[in-house]
């Protein structure tokens, strides 16, 4: 065992194993990843990753990480991913080539031919969010509830898409800590995804709008300026629009939104341990993306919020 370290409810060991690749390749020296969670969690990332490299996700520059199999106990062993996370690239001189790399990916996983499960609506899901939120408001932050109590009013009727939007593959969990990125000079880097647990059909605005959201939570928590995460946010949005990404503006706005109120029922209510002057921060930023879409973006990349 090289590593055993907890992530959020699940536990991650890092290993160095030997195995027989029966391609033709003969024994070599390989780093495993073991994640302990719930058997239906690792066989669903299982699965997700056997129908999207099927699908042609299993070689570079875009590929999904590959599994070896899931334990009874609940334990998914995959190969692990080549480079370093995203989140480390999130700000800085390699921010431009890593929002490319991302962006890369996502339109070839919106455009594969995967037999994924379709996910439910998220409608229903959020409402009940944004209610336990206003409680958790109204007894420990109290100055993020009318922002809040704002956000559920404009949200509420744009949830749901047009029963026309196509759904197609998605992550359901793209965050910059499940992007790995590997030789950012090269052209087009090596792209790995990992944590495929919550794949799915889903409308093209998920992936891209939580990706957005995630960029100014996660470089937050890592302490990386705001501005430089607003422009990295507002240049993933662009990049994705400018070649040809297959969700609008509108609907990315509302899938924003929607992952700030995911995260921060996360964060307070859900895992716990979040701090409650975010609630009114990402609250009132969520509306904010809402009326103005990338605009409000480059107002905060400007200082001028």
């Amino acid at each position: 065992m090289t590593r055993h370290r907890r992530r959020h409810s699940t536990f991650l060991t890092e290993v160095q194993a030997e195995m027989d690749d029966r391609g033709g390749g003969g024994w070599r020296k390989v780093s495993l990843v073991l994640k302990h969670d719930s058997h239906r969690s690792g066989r669903a990332a299982e699965q997700a990753a056997h129908h999207l490299r099927a699908a042609g996700l299993d070689r570079p520059p875009y590929q999904v990480v590959r599994t070896l199999g899931v334990h009874p106990a609940g334990t998914l062993v995959t190969e692990h991913a080549a480079g370093r996370p995203w989140a480390l690239s999130l700000t800085g001189p390699e921010a431009g080539s890593a929002v490319e790399a991302v962006v890369g990916f996502l339109t070839v996983l919106q455009g594969v031919p995967a037999e994924l499960p379709p996910r439910p609506a998220l409608h229903e899901q959020t409402l009940r969010r944004l209610a336990e939120l206003a409680e958790f408001a109204a007894m420990r932050a109290r100055d993020g509830l009318g922002a809040l109590q704002w956000l559920a009013e404009l949200l509420d009727p744009l949830l749901e898409p047009a029963r026309t939007v196509r759904l197609v593959a998605g992550h359901g969990d793209l965050h910059p800590k499940n992007v790995y990125l590997d030789g950012l000079a090269a052209i087009p880097p090596l792209v790995t995804v990992i944590d495929l647990d919550h794949a799915g059909m889903y409308e093209p605005a998920l992936d891209i709008g939580y990706a957005i959201c995630q960029i100014l939570v996660t470089g937050t928590h890592l302490g990386l300026p705001q501005d430089e995460l607003a422009r990295a946010a507002g240049a993933l949005w662009g990049s994705y629009r400018s070649r040809g990404g297959l969700a609008d503006d509108e609907r990315i706005a509302v899938q924003v939104a929607r992952a700030f109120v995911q995260v921060l029922h996360f964060e307070l209510i859900g895992y716990g341990g979040g701090g409650r002057h975010a609630l009114a921060r990402w609250a009132r930023l969520a509306t904010e993306v809402l009326d103005e879409g990338p605009g409000a973006l480059r107002r905060l990349a400007r200082g001028t919020r």
